[in-house]
């Protein structure tokens, strides 16, 4: 049983642990304030609830590596937690009792200090969220008296406080012409027709890159195709999982873009080259999208040699790369990529590049560069630009949810079902949005280097002949 003693001024108690320890706090003002916490203390040892408060002189470091040991996150999630713990809040606190922490002032200069060392405003708020985190856990089991990394409503810059400041600046996305004119550039810079049907597949469903990417011949089935699987990139290593989420749902298709997935799928029926290598994806190796060599694309391969330089017009600059516009062979509309060029300098003659490795490219070449497309734009952005889309279409908004793997919140999501007609009236309309952006690419040219896209230009050529006599007759 407690009981209390004085102490000077003040008062102390004394109570039993439950492993018969003798224990006591002081500091009390009064007696009766002693014993009525003493009383509390046991009444939590009764009951199985009791956290010794001993634990809060442990190191945040120590604490950090028991609290992860207990969770249970997606692959990617654990990274990105691993990332911050390790970069960002034991190099910080590590060496900090956990119940020292008591200042909220300290924490919030430190985020602004993280953002100040060139990091984003992203990865600071995501630091300090997850300290928060892993503080509430320690204040739950009484390691510390209070959570200090809790981000108190209506404190710091206004900016700070808005979603878009978290989320960064507005994600760029594209009209269909600007897709089809990306995926045309794509496919140029590959010399494949893949790239093509890859970009055009990926706007026109609002898939994930990594969905796209674990596609394989048996889920496309007609004019539907079954997303349950994805490739996921992580450590270097691609591994088939279910998608995020566990976002498993049809994905109807349009009449123009269920014939340029059979066609690809006709074209492609090689399997993986990580096929009896270790460590194998996991799938069954009949992918629809592979790189030339029947390996997996490589999201930054792909965005630094393909993605970026089709949509900005220029290669990325790198450490050991220096960017440059993406030279062309404008014979033919929008040209052919060449190897490129260093960029003339303003107030000196061009001359160009001779030497070993360089290829010598005739004064008969017609040689211009590409202008940006759609500058900014990444993959995911055709996530964006596809619901984009879908909003102009007026699509029920059920209907936006399982096309992007998102669940519709509350009652909303309960009662509401997708139903055929708004399936085809979907399909009828991504239909129309593709057929205006071939009569618009077909004033720029009406060819094109690209073989699967020249076909389609053809065909829409006829079709907009047939109209023309039907209107004069």
């Amino acid at each position: 049983m407690a009981y209390a003693e004085k102490r000077g001024k003040k008062w102390r108690v004394r109570y039993t642990r439950p492993d018969g320890s003798a224990a006591s706090e002081s500091g009390f003002e009064t007696k009766q304030a002693a014993l009525q916490w003493g009383e509390e203390q046991e009444s939590e040892i009764r009951r199985h609830r009791w956290n010794d408060p001993r634990d809060g002189s442990g190191l945040l470091a120590d604490w950090v590596e028991l609290w992860w040991s207990g969770q249970d996150l997606e692959a990617t999630t654990e990274a990105k937690y691993r990332y911050l713990i390790d970069h960002h809040i034991v190099p910080a606190f590590g060496n900090r009792p956990i119940n020292t922490f008591t200042s909220p002032e300290e924490i919030v200069a430190w985020e602004k200090r993280t953002r100040t060392k060139g990091f984003s405003h992203r990865t600071a708020a995501d630091a300090r969220s997850l300290l928060g985190t892993v503080l509430g856990d320690a204040k739950d089991r009484g390691m510390v008296a209070t959570n200090v990394a809790v981000k108190r409503r209506g404190r710091g810059r206004k900016r700070t406080r808005r979603t878009v400041a978290v989320r960064g600046p507005e994600k760029v996305w594209g009209t269909p012409l600007q897709v089809l004119l990306l995926a045309e550039r794509c496919a140029l810079l590959s010399g494949r027709d893949d790239d093509f049907v890859l970009i055009v597949l990926t706007a026109y469903t609002g898939m994930r890159w990594g969905e796209v990417h674990g596609l394989e011949r048996p889920a496309c089935r007609l004019d539907r195709i079954q997303i349950d699987w994805q490739l996921r990139e992580l450590a270097g290593k691609v591994e088939k999982v279910p998608p995020k989420d566990d976002s498993h749902r049809p994905m109807d298709m349009p009449p123009f873009l269920a014939a340029l997935v059979s066609d690809q799928s006709t074209r492609t029926r090689g399997r993986c080259g990580c096929e009896g290598r270790t460590p194998k994806c996991g799938g069954g190796g009949q992918y629809l999208f592979l790189s030339p060599n029947g390996r997996h694309h490589r999201r930054s391969t792909y965005a630094r040699r393909i993605f970026q330089p089709a949509a900005d017009g220029r290669y990325p600059r790198g450490t050991r790369q220096v960017g440059r516009s993406v030279l062309v062979d404008a014979a033919v509309w929008p040209g052919t990529p060449i190897p490129a060029w260093p960029d003339a300098v303003p107030g000196t003659v061009f001359v160009p590049p001779r030497g070993r490795g360089i290829q010598v490219i005739g004064e008969d070449v017609s040689v211009a560069v590409w202008l940006p497309l759609i500058e900014g734009l990444t993959p995911h952005g055709l996530r964006h630009s596809h619901m984009t889309w879908m909003l102009e279409d007026a699509i029920p908004e059920i209907v936006q949810a399982e096309r992007l793997g998102h669940t519709v919140p509350g009652i909303r999501g309960v009662y509401s079902h997708v139903s055929e007609s708004m399936r085809d009236d979907l399909k009828a309309k991504l239909q129309r949005r593709w057929e205006d952006s071939l009569a618009a690419r077909l004033e720029f040219g009406a060819h094109s280097p690209v073989s699967v896209l020249n076909g389609l230009l053809k065909a829409a050529r006829k079709r907009k002949g047939s109209r023309e006599l039907l209107v004069s007759a």
